[in-house]
C-alpha cells in the first residue's frame, strides 16, 4: 500500500561520500502514524549501500520508553522506602531504614536494646532486613534492565543490562531485520555481519559519559537509538545484539566490556588477522560497531587490540 508522506518529523542528512559514512538518513512521518526510515551510506568497500523500511510509530517507541541511567541515589530512596514498608507491614519496633548522608546505601538503624531478649529481637530484624533488601535490589536491577558489572582489576558497577533490553526491543526491529534480509538474500554469516556492522557504524556517534558507575546515562535502546539517529557504543552494540540474534541462530554470541568501551562477539571461523577473545570454550571474533571509523569484522583499535591483549575485558555471553 502506498501512504502519502505528510512530514519530514526529523533529520535528512546529506555529506560527502567517504568510507563508511552516513551520507543519508531521512525519517518521515505518514498520515497513518507510520514511520519511515531511509538510509544511504558506503561501506567498508566503498561502495553505495541502502534500504528503507516501515514501523508503526506507537508499537516502535514504547517500549523502554522512559528508560533511565542507573542512578544510585535514586534507587537507595526506593529501597528504603520499601525496606520502611516492610518493617511497618512486620509490626516491628524499635528498627528503621534510613539512608546514609550521602544517599548512597541504606543503613538499619535500631533503638536502644533494654534487655539482652529484646537486643536478640533487634538482631533477627536486622538480618531479616537485610536479606530482604538483597531480594528487592535484585528485583528492582531487574525490574529497571540494569546488571552489575565487574571488570579487570576489580572495578565494578551498575551499567545497563544490554541483553536482556536488546530481548526486549528486538519485535520492534522485524521490519529492519526484514529489510536487511531482502538486501542481502543467501549470503555468508561474515557478510552479513559485516553488512550489519557499517550500517551501525555510520550512525553518528553521540560521546557520552562511560565510567562504570555512569554507564547508561545517555544509554538510548535501540529503537530510540534509529528515531534519534545517533548513540553511544553500548547503544550501537544493543542494536547489533538484536539485530543479529535474529539473523543468526547458531554461534555463540557475546557482548565484551573493556574499559570505557563496549564491542560484540560472535565464535564462527576465524581469518587472518581476526581480533578474538576466548572465553569457556568460546572464539569470539570481535566487531567494533561504535564508528565513525570503517572496521569489518575481525578489525579493532589498537587501545581495544591492547586492552583484549592485557585481558581487561569482560565476557557476558548472550547465548
Amino acid at each position: 500500500m502506498t501512504h502519502k508522506l505528510c512530514a519530514v518529523v526529523w533529520l535528512l542528512f546529506v555529506i560527502p561520500s567517504a568510507a563508511c559514512s552516513q551520507n543519508f538518513f531521512q525519517l518521515n512521518e505518514t498520515e497513518n502514524d507510520q514511520l519511515a526510515f531511509s538510509y544511504q551510506w558506503r561501506d567498508f568497500n566503498d561502495r553505495q549501500q541502502s534500504f528503507s523500511f516501515q514501523v508503526d510509530k506507537k508499537e516502535f517507541l514504547q517500549p523502554l520508553k522512559r528508560y533511565r541511567g542507573f542512578n544510585r541515589e535514586r534507587s537507595q530512596r526506593e529501597l528504603a522506602h520499601q525496606l520502611n514498608r516492610y518493617i511497618k507491614q512486620q509490626q516491628w519496633q524499635g528498627i528503621q531504614a534510613r539512608l546514609t548522608p550521602r544517599q548512597q546505601s541504606v543503613e538499619l538503624v535500631t533503638a536502644n536494646a533494654r534487655t539482652a531478649q529484646k537486643q536478640q529481637q533487634l538482631n533477627d530484624y536486622k538480618k531479616r532486613l537485610r536479606d530482604y533488601y538483597h531480594e528487592r535490589w535484585d528485583d528492582y536491577l531487574n525490574a529497571n534492565f540494569y546488571r552489575q558489572l565487574s571488570l579487570p582489576p576489580g572495578e565494578q558497577g551498575i551499567i545497563p543490562d544490554h541483553p536482556a533490553i536488546a530481548s526486549e526491543v528486538t519485535p520492534t526491529l522485524k521490519p529492519l531485520i526484514k529489510a536487511i534480509g531482502e538486501q542481502l538474500g543467501t549470503n555468508t554469516q561474515r557478510n552479513y555481519i559485516n553488512y550489519v556492522a557499517s550500517f551501525i557504524q555510520q550512525i553518528p556517534y553521540n560521546d557520552l559519559n562511560s565510567k562504570l558507575d555512569s554507564r547508561g546515562d545517555g544509554f538510548v535502546p535501540p529503537n530510540q537509538l534509529l528515531y534519534y539517529n545517533q548513540g553511544d557504543c553500548d547503544s550501537k552494540v544493543t542494536l547489533m545484539t538484536s539485530v543479529i540474534k535474529q539473523i543468526i541462530e547458531t554461534p555463540k554470541m557475546a557482548i565484551i566490556y573493556l574499559p570505557e568501551h563496549a564491542v560484540f562477539g560472535i565464535a564462527i571461523s576465524r581469518q587472518p588477522g581476526d581480533t578474538t577473545v576466548k572465553h569457556k570454550g568460546n572464539n569470539y571474533v570481535l566487531v567494533d560497531v561504535t564508528g565513525p571509523a570503517a572496521m569489518p569484522m575481525g578489525q579493532v583499535g589498537e587501545e581495544t587490540k591492547f586492552q583484549v591483549k592485557t585481558q581487561q575485558y569482560t565476557v557476558v555471553p548472550l547465548n
